[in-house]
């Protein structure tokens, strides 16, 4: 994407008020990695995760009064009308601080190309100004116990009613449904059409009856991952984006959005705190450590790169969110080692923050469509190679 003469004006102007306004990365303020939530129970996570979103929200409300969020949304929908590419000139700048949006990753970047491009302008309006401001966090129903990366053996049923439609069953795997406000929702609408053919997408209320949210507790302490139990949801006829068994379409401009959101996580920003950690330690002078620190400042880079490029690249998202699991879990790899014995002290304050990121690694494999998954839409959409032949 080619930037205009007064591009660099434009990226000063960004970069002077993100010095002033926000946090340096590693600093006392840092809340770059405030989304990464491990808790001992069940209700010291709730506790965690919602002051986690209290301060995405006070962060993403500093961007919207600073005339920074949602900056290329259409105008009529609360965004400030301006060319992409200075919304990826203000996503670039705010990598360099130690601030975090990733609360609201899916209401931010993966909601307004959903609505914008099926969605009805009602629901635009109703839903992307108050996104904007940090006020609406979203989550998607996707996965569900017998339909994990195959999408299309989804069983979830919205049954028709006078008022809309009715949701039973069940989804796992959704990240943020305890703070969501609304999800993604993708359900079975007529069972005489297997696959993709009977599936559509709608907006559903998450803070209905008819939803029940139980978190999943990993390994790493944390509670990322949620199981939504679906009992006689309500779906009025209004939140239906897209056409009825249209859910296919839905879906991929969802999971398109969904991958590139992934790369650009925190973890994708984890060189500079791994040489500050490395320094902090005394071993940043070590041959080995060095070149630890340079392969995660390489990886960067070329994520960055692609990242840029990603509008340009067939498969663009795929290649940046198996690009940002393997980064991040290098990266977490090499901080334990450089760490040495501390890496095994829980409470240690240096390595907690670490070992929640290599107890985490294995998940961002699996989220966003697993790497296999990724590896098989590169090769066919990407390099235009033949689909594997099926067993019958």
């Amino acid at each position: 994407m080619s930037e205009p003469v007064d591009a660099g004006g434009f990226r000063a102007e960004v970069a002077a008020w993100f010095a002033e306004a926000a946090p340096v990365k590693g600093s006392a303020e840092d809340f770059s990695a405030i989304h990464i939530v491990s808790a001992m129970t069940d209700e010291d996570f709730r506790r965690r995760e919602a002051r986690a979103m209290v301060v995405t929200r006070a962060w993403q409300r500093t961007l919207h009064a600073g005339g920074w969020a949602g900056r290329s949304w259409p105008q009529e929908y609360g965004g400030g009308g301006q060319p992409e590419w200075q919304a990826h000139a203000i996503a670039e700048e705010q990598t360099r601080y130690g601030v975090s949006t990733k609360m609201l990753a899916i209401a931010l970047e993966m909601v307004p190309p959903v609505l914008l491009e099926h969605g009805t302008v009602e629901q635009c309006r109703a839903h992307l100004p108050v996104i904007v401001r940090g006020d609406e966090a979203w989550c998607q129903l996707l996965s569900e116990p017998d339909a994990g990366s195959d999408l299309t053996n989804v069983r979830a049923l919205a049954t028709s009613a006078s008022d809309g439609w009715r949701v039973t069953g069940q989804k796992v795997w959704t990240s943020g449904a305890v703070s969501a406000d609304y999800a993604l929702l993708l359900a079975r609408t007529d069972r005489s059409k297997p696959g993709r053919d009977g599936l559509s997408c709608f907006a559903l209320d998450m803070r209905q009856p008819g939803v029940r949210v139980r978190p999943l507790r990993q390994m790493s302490g944390g509670y990322h991952f949620n199981e939504v139990f679906l009992d006689d949801a309500v779906v009025p006829e209004s939140a239906l984006i897209g056409t009825l068994g249209g859910g296919f379409a839905v879906l991929r401009t969802m999971l398109s959005s969904e991958r590139a959101a992934i790369g650009g996580g925190t973890s994708a920003r984890s060189a500079a705190q791994l040489r500050t950690m490395a320094k902090e330690v005394g071993r940043a002078a070590e041959p080995i450590v060095r070149q630890d620190l340079v392969r995660a400042h390489t990886r960067e880079w070329l994520l960055d790169m692609v990242m840029s490029r990603a509008a340009s690249i067939p498969a663009g998202g795929p290649i940046i969110k198996l690009l940002y699991s393997e980064h991040a879990r290098l990266s977490a790899d090499a901080a334990l080692e450089i760490l040495g014995a501390s890496a095994l002290i829980a409470e240690h304050p240096m390595s907690e923050p670490w070992l929640d990121r290599f107890l985490f690694a294995p998940g961002l494999r699996l989220g966003g469509g697993t790497d296999e998954i990724q590896r098989n839409t590169i090769a066919e959409r990407g390099l235009g190679l033949p689909r594997e032949p099926r067993s019958v």
